[in-house]
């Protein structure tokens, strides 16, 4: 399975591991819906910075 890890961007501008098994990623609005194989989800206010999916890597940015 290739499922993705995504993370979010602190205020020190590193990346913060927030969700392991992402399976699935929607965008309303300013709102981002994260889901992984084990039915966890997060929900997120910001924006998708950055998908790679040679890396399996979601990395988000806080809205502001």
């Amino acid at each position: 399975m290739c499922e993705a890890k995504a993370y979010i961007i602190n205020n020190e501008g590193k990346e913060e591991l927030i969700l392991e098994a992402v399976s699935s990623v929607k965008k309303e609005g300013d709102k981002i819906f994260l889901r992984n194989i084990f039915a966890e989800e997060k929900e997120f206010e910001g924006e998708i910075k950055e998908i790679s999916l040679t890396k399996n890597k979601i990395i988000l940015k806080r809205k502001g």
